[in-house]
């Protein structure tokens, strides 16, 4: 039973260390972000709550079908000027300046207005659905001091009272061995002094 609590403690201390790995670090060394969805708009390729990594993307290498990140231009028609979109590019236009005719594959008609390609942040590489939910759940948990406790601290004492454990239940059956074999060779001497050896 305690094996299985200790497989079970280190399987869940790998997973909320791989999980901070990648939301943390991944995304940073292959100079690529990360995005939680927050609309439906992508349904059903990128659902609510999925987590996206994007990397940059040059403007001439956006083919048609690729999805893409970008700030919308400024329109009377935009609620939220400051808000980031993913949408799939469905025509390429522009011969000196680059423009993108961009659809949600929720959406039946295209967006009303073309992406310039200095809009243009990245292209989506994958995502993982509802990984956003909990990606953005541990983020802004992590942040508080209770947070910095349970994602670091505690992780950080059960590998140390689990390595100074092992050390210890080594040495101690290395000690046993040790005196049995001391008390062996006890005995044979015994025998050998009372002569039955």
């Amino acid at each position: 039973m305690k094996k299985v609590a200790k497989w079970l403690s280190y399987i869940l201390l790998g997973l909320v260390l791989g999980l901070a790995v990648f939301v943390m670090l991944l995304p940073s060394v292959f100079s690529g972000s990360l995005a939680i969805i927050r609309s439906r708009s992508m349904e059903p390729v990128m659902p609510v709550g999925a987590l996206c990594l994007m990397f940059p993307i040059a403007p001439e290498d956006v083919k048609v079908g690729d999805i893409i990140v970008f700030q919308p231009p400024r329109h009377p028609t935009i609620l939220n000027p400051g808000v980031t979109v993913s949408h799939r590019v469905v025509e390429v236009q522009g011969d000196g300046e680059l423009y993108f005719i961009t659809k949600g594959d929720a959406s039946e008609d295209p967006d009303i207005f073309p992406i310039p390609a200095a809009n243009v942040q990245g292209k989506v590489v994958f995502n993982i659905p509802y990984l956003g939910y909990v990606a953005y759940s541990v983020m802004r948990y992590a942040r508080t001091w209770l947070g910095f406790v349970f994602f670091v601290c505690i992780p950080i004492v059960v590998l140390v009272a689990s390595a100074i454990r092992d050390v210890n239940l080594s040495r101690n059956v290395r000690l046993r061995r040790l005196n049995r074999r001391r008390e062996r060779q006890r005995r044979w001497k015994r025998r050998r002094v009372f002569g039955l050896a």
